[in-house]
């Protein structure tokens, strides 16, 4: 979860894509190029999520969870932040995209910062969210671990993770035979994609993408020093998860 001008690089098309939802372009779409399945053109009204659409539901449950200060990393379009913001709660929003972060300051997210977690070093919080599978954002399982490792700088003794989720083996079966679910070594885990964004002319740099099943999350959780907790389970494999510091 680096900041670096590479990865923001990345997120430029989903950025413009809001941004321009923001301004006015309502039935704007981008695209989602994936190594394991067909393109997949995309309303940017899903990202944005408008305040006359419903939060799903697991992901209310996912916000019900919150704890006090929190930390929205990957915040994009700001939605749960002000979810947040509205049921009472202290929250710093957190995005790599400079155009994502404009929106979420023109909605109202209060705190609303451009980066990943230096933007909020030396900081504390009571939980850490990451919604619409933000945990993806450690990329790879080493990254998973490597994010776990490092969140315990910025909770407090008793703060939590609240993410969520999904076997991908639940959508792509097929993937069952493409490795084994191990902590390293040379086969791949299912759950690891390349993703690429374009919107218009705009070309977004490949990044990689990771989807944990339950049972994996768990087994990382633990090894990096959390207690684990399912807050929630929705359709095709999805989930919400807690993870909370050990005591």
């Amino acid at each position: 979860m680096n900041s670096g001008d590479g990865h923001s690089a990345r997120w430029a098309p989903l950025g413009r894509a809001l941004l321009d939802y923001h301004r006015g372009a309502i039935h704007s779409t981008f695209i989602v190029h994936s190594d394991l399945w067909d393109d997949e053109p995309t309303a940017v009204e899903e990202y944005y999520r408008p305040d006359h659409i419903p939060i799903p539901e697991l992901e209310l449950e996912a916000l019900s969870l919150c704890r006090g200060r929190v930390l929205d990393l990957g915040a994009g379009a700001g939605r749960h932040a002000l979810e947040l913001q509205t049921s009472g709660h202290d929250v710093t929003a957190v995005d790599i995209s400079r155009d994502a972060v404009a929106v979420m300051r023109e909605r109202g997210v209060r705190d609303a910062r451009c980066g990943d977690l230096d933007a909020v070093r030396g900081e504390l919080f009571d939980t850490i969210l990451l919604l619409m599978h933000g945990i993806g954002l450690v990329g790879t399982l080493p990254g998973l671990t490597e994010f776990l490792v490092r969140a315990h700088d910025f909770l407090d003794a008793d703060g939590r993770i609240v993410c969520d989720s999904a076997d991908l083996t639940v959508i792509l079966p097929s993937l069952l035979d493409t490795g084994e679910q191990t902590d390293a070594g040379s086969a791949r885990y299912p759950g690891e994609v390349e993703f690429r964004l374009t919107y218009g002319t705009l070309d977004g740099q490949p990044y990689p993408w990771l989807f944990v099943d339950a049972r994996t999350l768990e087994r990382f959780a633990r090894a990096s020093g959390f207690e684990f907790a399912i807050g929630g389970r929705g359709g095709r494999g999805a989930y919400v998860a807690v993870l909370s510091r050990g005591k």
